[in-house]
């Protein structure tokens, strides 16, 4: 005999329910930049917001210049290694290949870079999220005098 349960009485069951023994939440990380640079009140914090954004642009920029060209150049050799995996008569010279290619992808430094990259990017699109919500505030606050 199946019991007809809806899914709201499902979901009240759950919310009133006690935290079961032993259950340890999982912590939510939250970015270094979210806490440090929180709203803009004044011109002279979007004056150093924008200070730090220019400063770091200029690291974003050249990272991401390498990483892509380094991206492409494994795209290359993706498209190389399939063509010599299909035409090759010598599978110990595609082992070896592959292995030297599998460690240049994983390279910490090489690695290391990409993070970074993909960190400043986030951090860089925070920071100019929070110049723009405070010029749009503050071109209303200067509209409504």
């Amino acid at each position: 005999m199946l019991a007809y349960v809806s899914e709201r009485a499902e979901e009240r069951k759950i919310l009133t329910g006690a935290i079961p023994v032993g259950h340890i939440p999982k912590p939510r990380v939250v970015a270094d930049y979210i806490i440090k640079y929180p709203e803009i009140h004044s011109v002279e914090d979007r004056e150093q917001y924008k200070a730090v954004f220019n400063d770091q642009y200029l690291e974003y920029k050249e990272l991401h210049r390498e990483i892509t060209a380094t991206l492409i150049k494994f795209q290359e050799l993706d498209s190389m290694m399939s063509q010599l995996i299909n035409n090759s008569r010598s599978p110990e010279r595609i082992m070896d290949l592959m292995k030297t290619y599998d460690q240049k992808k994983n390279d910490p430094h090489f690695l290391e870079k990409k993070e970074r990259c993909e960190y400043l990017k986030a951090k860089l699109s925070h920071i100019k999220m929070r110049i723009h919500d405070f010029d749009r505030n503050f071109t209303v606050k200067d509209s409504n005098y």
